[in-house]
C-alpha cells in the first residue's frame, strides 16, 4: 500500500509542475494582453485556486491577484481570502507585504 501512495503522490507531483507551466503562461498573456474583464482573470483564478498548496503555483496566483487588484480590488480580496481560507495561509504568505 506504501508504494501505491508512493506512486500517487509521485503522479500529483509532477502534474503541479506541469501546471505551473501552463498557468504562469495563461497568466502571462493575460497581463500582456492588458486584460480587464473579469471572465477570463477569475476563470484562471478559480482553476489555479486548488493547486496553490505547490509554491510555484501560489506565485503565479500572487501575481495575477496584484493585476486584478488594479482592475477590481474587492473580486480581487476576495481571492487572496479564498486561497488563505483553503490553504490555512497568514496574511504576510498570500500577499507578500501587500497585493
Amino acid at each position: 500500500m506504501t508504494d501505491n501512495l508512493d506512486q500517487l503522490a509521485g503522479h500529483m507531483v509532477a502534474l503541479f509542475r506541469q501546471a505551473v507551466p501552463l498557468a504562469n503562461a495563461e497568466v502571462d498573456a493575460i497581463i500582456q494582453s492588458g486584460e480587464r474583464g473579469s471572465q477570463r482573470i477569475e476563470h484562471q483564478l478559480d482553476d489555479m485556486l486548488s493547486l496553490c498548496c505547490d509554491p510555484d503555483m501560489l506565485v503565479v496566483y500572487k501575481r495575477l491577484c496584484r493585476y486584478y487588484d488594479g482592475i477590481d480590488p474587492v473580486a480581487a480580496a476576495g481571492y487572496v481570502q479564498a486561497v488563505r481560507e483553503m490553504w490555512d495561509m497568514p496574511d504576510e504568505m498570500v500577499l507578500g507585504g501587500g497585493v
